[in-house]
């Protein structure tokens, strides 16, 4: 899994415990311990999606706009996670038209791994996916404060 996902949660999680204020990326990436240049990549993302409000340079910084229970985690996911890069690296065998015109002595197995493992990943990925759009980050903060709160959500339904 790519750190997008996970920059873009803990970042606006930080942002609305700190919301009386503006934060600058370069405070985000000392709290987050993650590279500048990803922070304001992510933070780009969510202003441009409505999250967050603000702006670059000298005397800028970033605000929540939404609530916490108004950030659906699933629609974070989708945001930061496209389907396709969640599980592309783990493809193997043919990946393009080119290697199928080099290859002439190819089994059944090599000519059609990557289409099965890319189908199942895809079916993997819907599950994944939905099972995230059942929470927003008001459920995350509250997992952070008591633990097992996922749990005790989905034991409840």
């Amino acid at each position: 899994m790519r750190l997008d996902f996970s920059v873009a949660v803990h970042s606006l999680l930080y942002l609305d415990q700190n919301n009386d204020r503006r934060i600058s990326s370069r405070e985000l990436s000392e709290k987050l311990k993650v590279n500048s240049v990803m922070i304001r990549n992510i933070l780009s993302l969510l202003h441009k999606n409505g999250y967050v409000k603000g702006n670059v340079g000298k005397n800028g910084g970033y605000q929540m706009i939404l609530s916490l229970a108004q950030c659906n985690v699933g629609e974070l996911y989708d945001l930061t996670i496209p389907p396709t890069i969640s599980y592309a690296r783990f493809i193997t065998g043919k990946t393009s038209l080119l290697e199928e015109e080099n290859e002439t002595h190819e089994t059944e197995i090599e000519s059609n791994i990557a289409e099965t493992l890319t189908d199942l990943f895809t079916l993997a990925d819907q599950d994944y996916r939905a099972f995230y759009h059942q929470f927003t980050l008001a459920d995350l903060k509250q997992d952070i404060e008591h633990h097992g709160y996922f749990q005790r959500k989905i034991d409840e339904q």
